[in-house]
């Protein structure tokens, strides 16, 4: 089947999954998942000779200039027990927020509304719990298939895509406020490539169930959401008024490549860093950054951690992030060194307005700002991201994670892991998210076992 079809036939690829089943050997054996909660909060160490962080202002040790190991030399090893129990943690999330009669998760507690990015992350949190001993095949399987069962349901935005956001338990097309839109508000090629490498992971491990997952994406009119080799979405202008937007800036559209170039999705330009790649001076370090931004293409162009975490977590490192990925880290490490301050950024909802913020590197051409999603500054709410800081270290192994692991231990609850600490007064930013705790899983599965996709 070629890309010219509806639907593309766009998981030919798990053909392959039948030999995913080798996988299995890898697995606690069935029955032995444990799903008591019990938090441990013991400090993580590092071989490094490493000396306690200051947060208030006055750094007491110089990770910056450290020697660090590869990251690309990582292998897996098994977890400890407190790292397992951090697994357990953010499993709770979806154990308490699952909806019973779906099989959906929504994207923040108490809030019944979701997007195609965050189930993506319910299928990749199911497959590292799993894979984690967190939860027993029969559950994970269990919850796979009421999840696909419910996404064969959805009301497609014209037809041809799913829809930018959903309610839970209706299934009905809904605006990010979850207000019912019978029209819908048009449709996201970065979500629906999130989900896809959802759909990739599970039909990889669960090869039972290629067949669903197969008749859900055949229902999809993929090809709209390529042109010229990039990704494009719908966007609805004043209520009424829909035209294509070319969606992603730099790494978001790189990680989204990368699933659509293993589905065979014609996306090669938006593969590469190189077209739309710069960089700016700041100090003595250099800042990754994309060419586009405000005043040359109308949105502001962020750098921030998410992108790259989640490529390597999900398909390991490549030549063409490692070099970009490892300065966006290092830029972390630096301001740190400069400041004192304890630094992890990322994308984040926030208790509270403005509800959801891009921890940024660089937004446009100014290093080290938060905004809005409509690029507000707000940058009194800047957060230490509790998931990048989880999945830096699970992908880096530097010492500098350590540090900032142990620093958000304390955000454990009954409800799954909250979302990080405010900068400015290192209190709890006490929202429950699925991103959050999906990444988690992500990060401690790479921890134990390398990337959740594998390839033949």
């Amino acid at each position: 089947m070629t890309i010219h079809t509806r639907g593309c036939g766009i998981l030919r690829f798990i053909h392959m999954g039948i030999a995913a089943l080798t996988l299995c050997c890898a697995l606690v054996k069935q029955g032995q998942a444990q799903s008591a909660w019990n938090p441990i909060q013991i400090p993580l160490t590092s071989d490094a000779n490493t000396t306690p962080t200051n947060t208030s202002g006055q750094h007491l040790q110089n990770y910056f200039d450290m020697p660090a190991p590869d990251p690309r030399q990582y292998r897996p090893r098994p977890l400890n027990d407190v790292e397992l129990n951090f697994a357990r943690t953010a499993w709770q999330f979806f154990e308490k927020n699952t909806d019973p009669d779906t099989g959906l998760v929504p994207s923040v507690q108490n809030f019944q509304s979701m997007t195609m990015w965050d189930q993506g992350g319910y299928l990749l949190a199911i497959a590292s719990a799993h894979r984690l001993g967190v939860i027993s095949r029969t559950d994970a399987e269990q919850r796979i298939f009421k999840a696909l069962s419910s996404m064969a349901k959805l009301q497609l935005f014209q037809s041809a895509l799913p829809n930018k956001a959903y309610n839970i338990q209706s299934l009905a097309m809904t605006d990010y406020a979850n207000k019912p839109t019978p029209n819908g508000i048009g449709y996201s090629a970065l979500d629906i490539m999130r989900l896809m490498s959802g759909l990739l992971v599970v039909t990889q491990n669960f090869p039972e169930f290629f067949p669903m997952a197969q008749n859900i994406v055949d229902r999809w009119d993929l090809k709209r959401l390529t042109a010229n080799g990039r990704f494009q979405g719908m966007a609805i202008l004043h209520r009424k008024h829909k035209r294509n937007v070319q969606e992603g800036r730099i790494c978001y559209e790189q990680y989204a490549a990368h699933t659509g170039m293993l589905l065979g999705l014609p996306v090669q330009e938006a593969f590469q860093f190189a077209p739309i790649l710069r960089w700016q001076k700041y100090f003595d370090i250099q800042l990754p950054a994309d060419v586009r931004t405000k005043s040359t293409h109308g949105v502001s162009a962020v750098t921030t951690s998410e992108p790259f975490l989640l490529e390597v977590l999900e398909y390991g490192w490549r030549p063409e992030t490692f070099d970009v990925a490892w300065a966006v880290f290092r830029a972390q490490m630096f301001r740190h060194k400069e400041t004192g301050i304890l630094t992890s950024l990322s994308e984040d909802h926030i208790k509270g307005p403005p509800y959801f913020a891009y921890n940024t590197i660089l937004t446009d051409h100014e290093p080290f700002v938060s905004v809005t999603a409509r690029r507000k500054d707000v940058s009194d709410k800047r957060g230490l991201s509790t998931k990048a800081s989880f999945a830096w270290w699970a992908i880096t192994d530097h010492p500098y994670t350590v540090e900032l692991v142990n620093a958000v231990q304390g955000l454990q609850t009954s409800n799954g892991w909250y979302a990080g600490l405010f900068e400015s007064t290192m209190q709890p930013n006490e929202i429950l998210t699925l991103n959050t705790n999906a990444v988690i899983l992500e990060a401690l599965h790479y921890k134990a076992f390398g990337p959740l996709y594998q390839r033949q």
